[in-house]
């Protein structure tokens, strides 16, 4: 009896704690519009892992920027990458003066070659976040399209 009752008392406290666990972890309904700042920042970023928002983005070219330092980063493989910032802010807006980048399945990333440097674009998906201590951001689209 008293085994039975600290084998339920146990599995409690596991559900319970699995519940505030994921009671912390609360996504906006799905197409959310964020701020693309707001993605990007560190202190959020962890806030959308997972989720499905879009934001409003700059674009500034297509590829990544030399010395990436978000190549070991899971989650990326087989995706193309392309450079953008916030609309109205200058290139170079990122950690180490390097703009913020964007991730797009190749085979929908044909699109992102038809774009210019200032186009702005609509992005639909969720921020990546790197490994400590560099905690680099990236964000990982599943659509990308030019605002009308």
């Amino acid at each position: 009896m008293r085994l039975t009752f600290k084998l339920l008392f146990a599995g409690a406290s596991i559900l319970l704690a699995t519940l505030s666990a994921s009671a912390a972890k609360k996504c906006p309904p799905p197409g959310t519009e964020v701020p693309f700042a707001k993605v990007m920042n560190e202190a959020f970023a962890d806030d959308y892992v997972g989720c499905d928002i879009t934001a409003k983005v700059e674009f500034v070219a297509a590829g990544g920027s030399p010395n990436n330092v978000f190549l070991g980063m899971k989650g990326l493989e087989g995706k193309t990458p392309f450079r953008v910032v916030v609309p109205g802010e200058q290139p170079g807006g990122g950690a180490f003066n390097v703009p913020p980048h964007v991730f797009l399945p190749k085979e929908k990333s044909d699109v992102i070659f038809s774009f210019k440097k200032g186009d702005l674009l609509i992005i639909r998906g969720a921020p990546i976040v790197g490994p400590k201590p560099t905690r680099e951001v990236v964000f990982s689209a599943t659509e990308v399209r030019a605002t009308k």
